[in-house]
């Protein structure tokens, strides 16, 4: 007989024994009945009472529960066989990454969409693309015909060309009103001064060049037939005898006849002036002719100045201003005054401002211009064209606020997810996430939060704020799908860690001598063990870190307890009620698990100490 037939034979022959017994005892007393209402009041009363005094039990219940597909109840899930109250569990401390995280919920964008309009009209021309095309930004998309407004450019650079013309016509008036000298020389007399009014030929000065002298002097008419111009004369003035040298600068082709019936002829004899030859002065010269022989003249002559002119205005106006003074010298070229014109200042501003206009209208049909060549703003991928080559843009059936075509940036893709303002602060920018999504089976994908929204909205009494995620290295989501995510709060790494559920009151661990077959399992009977005090770390919910008493390779063990089904519901249900209370108790474990604070947040694995309930 094997080992079970065995154990069954004897419970049968026990529960004989019970029953025959049972039949010799005397009836019992007929007790009071109590209603059904009133024995729940009392389990739920006694179940609280036990989670009050031993929160190691709640602990158990929360953090060992799971669910066991297709059966509507709970089972511890360290419990790896045996049955019956009293089965131990152990497990070998091991090394393990203990992560704490967030989870919540989001929808796929793309990180960058564009929508394509166009603000002219006319036909297109060209439309080299296709739907899921991939396009670099700047490159050309539309082309739309734009010989209307080539030809509406032509015509107007006719104007901005006229109007030019009309103010350049207008600085010729202008020039005129500009007052210059014609020769070099000293100011002799000025006639006018800043704020005089003047007419077209009013003198302004008379300018003379003293620092040449001409001497017109009278040769008798044969012997300048021996003169030419260049020849060297020596002049001898009249009232002091000095002489210096001059040049011949004109013959006369006129004669004439003196007092003594001498046929003449003049000569002018350009004199370099050392300052005192004056206007009229008198003297004689003789000149050596071209046969060597020396003439002199057939009388005196008189000095005259070798430029003098007077400056007139060439227009009328208010002199604004006069720039020379009697006794300044003055070259050729030189402006000498100017005069003002309110009407032609007026004339000049209002060329200026139709100029101005003409330029500017030209400037906005050039710029019109670049419209009718359509090019992609951004790198990325055609989701939608809308119009093709030879669609009119503007026609009866199209509208140019219509959009031609769109285009998604898909090489990030973005997603918003709402964290409860209790969990804000643990939130930050460059947090890993890891991101599911129930259309691809077994991928994960890596995300990374890029920006903390400080602005929040309300339901119900909870705020939440939105938290932007940006997906990393995608090949596979698209815009539009919904996706699970999972933020990573903290990781210790690998360090040494034990279930939850084997932490006892004051951080208490029991740890066994005893040889076993594998990591983990259970004991029919409790073995012999001792305890010891750990430190604890941060917990995901199901393990814990030790931090000190414990090394890798021990053998922890606890007791697990099976409870009937609806005692189980009834502890899971309080166990929430208490976790919602409050954390961990003073000296006691952690509780772990992860618990919901509403559609509105996410849930959370909770590190160790706990996270304090609403």
């Amino acid at each position: 007989m094997s080992e079970n037939q065995k154990n069954i034979s004897d419970n049968t022959a026990k529960s004989e024994e019970k029953a025959a017994k049972k039949e010799k005892k005397p009836s019992p007393r007929k007790k009071k009945k109590v209603s059904a209402g009133k024995i729940i009041i009392i389990a739920i009363a006694a179940i609280a009472l036990l989670l009050v005094l031993f929160p190691g039990l709640r602990s158990c219940a929360v953090n060992t529960a799971r669910k066991i597909p297709g059966v509507n109840k709970l089972v511890p899930s360290e419990k790896v066989g045996g049955a019956g109250t009293g089965t131990y569990n152990y497990y070998t401390v091991t090394s393990r990454d203990i992560t704490t995280t967030l989870t919540g919920t989001g929808t796929l964008q793309a990180y960058d969409s564009y929508n394509i309009t166009a603000t002219v009209t006319g036909d297109i021309l060209s439309a080299d693309f296709e739907e899921m095309d991939e396009v670099n930004e700047d490159d050309v998309l539309f082309v739309i015909d734009s010989a209307d407004i080539r030809e509406d450019i032509e015509d107007k650079k006719k104007d901005v060309a006229d109007a030019l013309e009309d103010i350049n016509d207008l600085y010729e008036d202008y020039e005129d009103l500009k007052i210059y000298s014609d020769y070099s020389g000293k100011v002799r007399e000025l006639y006018v001064e800043a704020g005089d009014r003047v007419a077209d030929g009013t003198a302004i000065a008379y300018i003379v060049d003293s620092d040449t002298m001409l001497l017109d002097i009278p040769f008798f008419a044969a012997n300048t037939d021996h003169i030419e111009k260049g020849a060297v004369a020596t002049v001898t003035f009249s009232s002091t005898g000095e002489q210096l040298f001059g040049t011949v600068t004109e013959i006369s082709n006129l004669t004439s006849v003196n007092a003594y019936n001498s046929t003449i002829r003049n000569i002018t004899i350009a004199v370099s002036n050392p300052g005192g030859i004056t206007f009229g002065m008198k003297a004689y010269a003789s000149v050596v002719g071209n046969d060597g022989i020396t003439y002199d003249c057939s009388g005196e002559g008189s000095f005259k100045y070798n430029e003098e002119e007077t400056v007139r205005a060439e227009s009328s106006g208010e002199l604004s201003a006069v720039y020379i003074d009697d006794g300044d010298y003055v070259k050729k070229g030189d402006l000498v005054a100017q005069i003002s014109s309110e009407n032609l200042d007026d004339q000049l501003e209002n060329l200026n401002k139709a100029y101005d206009n003409q330029k500017k209208a030209l400037e906005d049909l050039e710029e019109r211009l670049e419209d009718y060549t359509i090019t992609a703003p951004i790198s990325g991928t055609v989701v939608q064209k809308n119009y093709k080559e030879l669609d009119t843009i503007g026609s009866s059936s199209m509208s140019s606020t219509t959009n031609l075509a769109i285009i998604y940036d898909m090489s990030k893709l973005t997603f918003d997810m709402n964290i409860d303002e209790l969990d804000l602060s643990l939130i930050k920018v460059g947090q890993k996430v890891n991101i599911t999504s129930d259309s691809l089976d077994n991928m994960v994908f890596e995300g990374v939060i890029t920006k903390k929204s400080i602005v929040g909205s309300s339901t119900g009494g909870t705020t939440v704020y939105p938290v932007t995620v940006e997906v990393q290295g995608n090949d596979h989501l698209l815009p539009g799908m919904n996706v699970d995510a999972e933020i990573i709060l903290s990781s210790t790494g690998e360090v040494p860690a034990i279930p939850v559920a084997a932490v006892g009151r004051g951080n208490i661990v029991e740890i066994t001598k005893a040889q076993v077959e594998r990591t983990m399992g259970t004991f029919d009977t409790k073995p012999e063990t001792e305890t010891v005090k750990v430190e604890i770390g941060a917990t995901d919910g199901d393990y814990i870190e030790i931090k000190s008493g414990l090394s890798v390779g021990d053998v922890v063990v606890y007791e697990v307890k099976n409870i009937q089904v609806q005692d189980f519901n009834m502890l899971n249900m309080m166990s929430g009620m208490g976790g919602n209370m409050g954390g961990m108790p003073q000296g006691g474990m952690p509780q772990g698990g992860n618990f919901n604070r509403g559609n509105m947040g996410g849930n959370r694995s909770t590190s160790a100490g706990g996270f304090g309930g609403r």
